[in-house]
């Protein structure tokens, strides 16, 4: 009946780390990050979930009592453990959809007093958890008595004394509830072990939470890789000028680095077509002595 925080959370953080994979997200789930490595981009989505889990927490209560006393029983860790869950609930990836609370009372004594007092029991919890941790949600209350037959799981594993006559009084569907308790009063030992260990733990009332948590969901997925500007070669028109001196008219011209050399070659063949056109004129000249 009981569950306690550490197996609660455990269950939250096991869903939580079984959805860190490459599934597909759910229609529901909303884009929380995205990075790009190369051609790898990675995406972590939240799946909200307001219910799926549950968490309860008793209180238990003396004999026709219904106040809650902290320090009875192990009420004391019950309140620690209730204290841990609402603030669990402060996290934007919990979240409660409903709270139930119902109080209860054990079989023995008057039906109607027990009634009464179990729906003072759902009351006083209802107040205790609504002045302690301030709910935002609607509580709802119920109660309910248990009747004897409802002691027979717990008996069949007990050590209680003449256990099998004591099941078969509990079983029996011919006795009425007051019949029933004064058969199991007349077995002394029998009822001193039922008012010690059996009874005290069925006056109590629990409230229990319906929850939810948040799944996250990283999904990976590659795309084509986007191709960088390849270089150009320069053509031959492209290609950077180179500066030329031409001697024979002293004018300074921009020719492509490519033609270098065939300029170098023009400048070979003039000058030796200058230094011919020398040599004849100094054949055509009459050299008179004085």
């Amino acid at each position: 009946m009981k569950k306690s925080l550490f197996s609660i959370l455990a269950l939250g953080v096991s869903a939580m780390a079984a959805a860190q994979s490459d599934q597909q997200p759910a229609a529901n789930a909303i884009l929380v990050s995205q990075t790009r490595d190369g051609n790898v981009i990675t995406s972590c989505y939240k799946i909200p979930h307001d219910s799926g889990k549950q968490a309860e927490f008793d209180l238990h209560y003396a004999i026709n009592r219904s106040d809650v006393v902290t320090s009875y029983s192990d009420n004391s860790q019950q309140i620690a453990d209730l204290k841990d869950f609402m603030e669990q609930c402060k996290d934007s990836t919990l979240h409660i959809s409903a709270i139930h609370i119902v109080g209860y009372a054990s079989p023995d004594g008057n039906v109607v007093h027990n009634d009464t007092l179990a729906a003072h029991r759902a009351q006083s919890l209802y107040n205790f958890a609504v002045r302690t941790f301030h709910p935002k949600q609607n509580i709802d209350r119920a109660y309910k008595t248990f009747c004897w037959s409802d002691c027979i799981p717990v008996v069949k594993g007990s050590s209680v004394p003449q256990r099998d006559a004591v099941l078969k009084i509990l079983a029996s569907t011919v006795h009425s509830e007051v019949q029933k308790e004064a058969a199991l009063k007349s077995m002394p030992e029998s009822w001193h072990y039922l008012t010690t260990n059996v009874l005290p733990q069925m006056r109590y009332a629990d409230i229990e939470f319906d929850y939810g948590i948040d799944e996250f969901v990283t999904r990976t997925s590659v795309v084509e890789q986007t191709e960088s500007a390849k270089p150009t070669t320069p053509t031959q028109a492209e290609q950077p000028a180179a500066v030329v001196v031409e001697e024979e008219v002293g004018v300074i011209i921009a020719t492509p680095a490519g033609h270098e050399a065939e300029h170098k070659e023009k400048r070979e063949d003039k000058k030796e077509e200058r230094k011919e056109k020398k040599e004849n004129r100094k054949e055509d000249v009459e050299v008179i002595y004085w």
